[in-house]
């Protein structure tokens, strides 16, 4: 034994000291063969691929991680073909609004994401907005806002109808097709008119056309360049439905273009409040008038935002309705009286409804980056972070609305935390509510300090319309049904790169509060 121990321990010691010998000659020579360190690079390059394609499926806790390692300052994460830099300071995030269209692009950015090229009957969409697209934010800001009593009234009977007609209560209603039929029907009332909406064969293909929009998209974003064209006019070919949307709704522009010139000679025509007739009539005043197909482009994309970023909104507030019952009376008792009225007049209030969607919205968003912006040149921030052309620049949504720098207490949910003193004083069972910071009280629609809408002069001009639809049908989910989560730890949502979907099969229970029956 003493032997085998003695054998052992000389092994050890010249195994030890031919190592130490290595690594003085390696350290030695590192000069002369400085070359062969070019052996290295294959290997960091497979290892950053991998990094960037796991951005795909765990992109959140990606964005979370840097955002927690750079403590306030500037960040890159990295996705496949893509890099992004994060800021998330007020100087910042001003500096991305002040910068010129032609230096950084949130078109450019949608484009890239969107490949409408494929996904929407070839639209050309050009990256860096051009005068000529006034008439569209004139649209959405002024037209749109304004009506939307006019469309309220409307809307709250075909979402009556929709949830009445999909509410199955021998089985389980699917709360993601409720929310999917009720939000593509108020949207298209808004924007293609109610003609279109009642157009059954049209609207089945008008939301099939947001999921093929999708599919395209990314299979276009993840090939090889060289490729990419090839599958987009492809799937382009076999995908028909943008093409029904596009051939269906091009000859109403025309007619709409037309009428215009009757108009003008004085005959009488058919009036319209829809954003297909509102943008024409914008168009119009310009030096340069769109045409049929060009405008209808434009409402091609809207429908396709609108109704996706709505609809998983909607699911997200129900969830949270689910998890915190407590808020189920205020909120049915805000919409069931008086209140509704004023809104439905108004198209504001319901403040305790727009305090909880918006704090779902904080704690639950669809997306975790907010003002993107596709470097279209060369850009520096103040404090010299470079962002080469061709990259993005954006806000950590999600991780800032988690942050206790912005928020108290800020992983807790409280559903009137937006809401003023004085409402919250005024409810019945006020103890039971609280607002951690009621000094910040603010509507979902302002752009100060929140994200979500995107920043400054580019932020989302037809917020308006899309918070006072939400609340409708949210309100109608509410006073119509008794809800719950079957099973609180079933997942409630998947991500893919920087979305939070719903998932589709999320154990949602509604019951109608007529008839209870699971």
């Amino acid at each position: 034994m003493l032997l085998l121990s003695s054998t052992e321990n000389t092994f050890s010691a010249v195994l030890i000291g031919t190592f130490a010998v290595a690594l003085s000659i390696l350290y030695g020579t590192k000069r002369k063969y400085e070359p062969l360190r070019i052996l290295q690079y294959p290997v960091i390059w497979v290892k950053g691929r991998i990094n960037e394609w796991r951005y795909l499926y765990n992109a959140p806790r990606m964005i979370q991680e840097g955002y927690e390692k750079a403590n306030g300052g500037p960040f890159v994460v990295r996705s496949p073909g893509l890099s992004h830099t994060f800021v998330s300071s007020k100087q910042f995030i001003k500096e991305i609004d002040m910068a010129p269209d032609s230096v950084l692009s949130l078109q450019a950015a949608a484009k890239q994401v969107l490949q409408p090229q494929y996904s929407m009957a070839k639209f050309n969409w050009f990256e860096q907005r051009g005068i000529d697209t006034t008439p569209l934010g004139r649209t959405l800001r002024g037209l749109l806002t304004n009506n939307i009593p006019n469309l309220l009234l409307v809307t709250r009977a075909g979402s009556n109808a929709i949830l009445d007609h999909l509410f199955d209560a021998e089985k389980k209603p699917h709360l993601s097709e409720m929310m999917r039929q009720a939000v593509a029907n108020t949207n298209a009332i808004a924007l293609f008119g109610q003609e279109q909406a009642r157009n059954k064969e049209f609207m089945k293909a008008a939301i099939d056309f947001i999921e093929k929009t999708i599919i395209i998209a990314e299979v276009v974003r993840l090939l090889p360049p060289f490729l990419a064209p090839y599958a987009g006019r492809l799937m382009a070919s076999r995908f028909t439905s943008h093409k029904i949307v596009y051939d269906t709704l091009v000859p109403v522009a025309q007619q709409r273009l037309d009428e215009q010139a009757q108009a003008k000679l004085g005959h009488k025509v058919p009036e319209h409040k829809d954003c297909i007739q509102w943008v024409m009539e914008q168009t119009s005043k310009t030096t340069k008038p769109w045409s049929a197909e060009r405008i209808i482009h434009e409402i091609m994309a809207l429908w396709f935002g609108s109704v996706h970023a709505m609809k998983m909104s909607l699911e997200f507030a129900i969830h949270e309705l689910c998890l915190h019952p407590e808020y189920v009376e205020p909120l049915r008792k805000e919409f069931e009286g008086p209140a509704y009225k004023v809104f439905e007049a108004t198209g504001n209030g319901l403040p305790l409804m727009d305090s909880f969607l918006k704090e779902s919205a904080r704690l639950s968003p669809v997306d975790n980056l907010s003002t993107r912006r596709k470097a279209l040149q060369p850009f520096t921030l103040s404090d010299g972070t470079f962002v080469e052309k061709g990259r993005w620049i954006c806000t950590p949504l999600k991780p800032m609305m988690r942050d206790a720098r912005y928020y108290a207490r800020p992983l807790e949910f409280h559903g009137f935390r937006h809401v003023d003193a004085a409402t919250l004083a005024s409810l019945d069972n006020v103890k039971s509510f609280e607002s951690p910071e009621p000094e910040k009280a603010s509507s979902i629609t302002d752009i100060n300090d929140w994200q979500i809408w995107g920043t400054g002069r580019m932020a989302c001009p037809g917020r308006f319309y899309a918070v006072a639809a939400m609340k409708q049908i949210f309100g109608l989910i509410v006073t119509k049904y008794d809800c719950e989560l079957s099973d609180l730890n079933a997942p409630r949502f998947t991500s893919w790169r920087n979305c939070n979907v719903p998932s589709a099969d999320a154990p949602v229970v509604l019951r109608s509060r007529a008839n209870v029956v699971e």
